[in-house]
């Protein structure tokens, strides 16, 4: 899928709803208090986000890129503004209730892996299953479900991540950040630290798993990357161009 510039439009964009739209941004702004004087991270951003869309973000550093993922991910709250996920406006929730729809509804990709190092890819993927899921079949069936739907050898199933190739790393990491069935994929430069041929295979699993209905997300710098997307959102200066 060849990705495509949002325009102007974009903030109209978003101030409408429909009953597929899982994320939304209407006039929303993030400030940091500084020593030196207040920065904007996001000023006023309008966006919507329909289920099962594809969308790469892209600007330069300082853009304002990782604080609309971070508000996305329910890591920060806006300063001012209005954002729905899942229909909730995250400024009525609390810190637990935020802290749910992490868990139920948001997988994050690293560029960094962020394995546990001392875990096994068994005990990486099922982490984050621990304070969801019971013990019955589906839920301990589940890891060896996922290291193959991302193409692990099985054989990796008891491996560390240092026994592990940078691409079976971040497979392990897709795996894990799917083990809770989320319906968005926040990515942060998931092939950032991977050789070109293996970043394909990575960009075509996010492919596979968007083509299956999850609503994935992606930060990038690299053109190549967001032309898999079938969006582009260009932050520059906290706003959407």
């Amino acid at each position: 899928m060849q990705g495509q510039f949002t325009g102007h439009g974009e903030s109209l964009r978003g101030l409408f709803m429909t009953d597929s739209t899982v994320i939304r941004f209407l006039e929303v702004s993030k400030v940091y208090p500084h020593p030196a004087g207040e920065v904007v991270a996001l000023d006023g951003i309008s966006l919507s986000v329909e289920k099962g869309e594809f969308i790469a973000v892209m600007g330069p550093s300082g853009s304002g890129k990782s604080t609309l993922m971070n508000l996305i991910g329910c890591l920060d709250t806006p300063t001012s503004g209005e954002l729905i996920i899942k229909g909730r406006n995250v400024k009525d929730l609390n810190d637990d209730e935020l802290t749910f729809i992490r868990r139920d509804n948001i997988g994050f990709i690293f560029q960094q892996f962020n394995l546990f190092p001392l875990l096994t890819v068994r005990e990486n993927i099922e982490f984050p299953m621990i304070l969801k899921c019971s013990t019955d079949e589906a839920c301990i069936n589940r890891p060896l479900e996922l290291v193959k739907a991302v193409d692990l050898p099985v054989n990796t199933f008891e491996r560390r991540p240092n026994e592990l190739s940078g691409g079976q790393q971040q497979r392990v990491a897709i795996a894990r950040a799917l083990a809770n069935n989320p319906d968005i994929l926040l990515c942060d430069e998931p092939t950032g630290n991977l050789d070109s041929k293996t970043g394909t295979g990575i960009m075509e699993l996010l492919t596979k798993m968007n083509k299956q209905g999850t609503t994935v997300i992606i930060v990038t710098h690299d053109l190549n990357l967001a032309r898999y997307a079938e969006r582009i959102v260009e932050i520059r200066d906290g706003k959407i161009i």
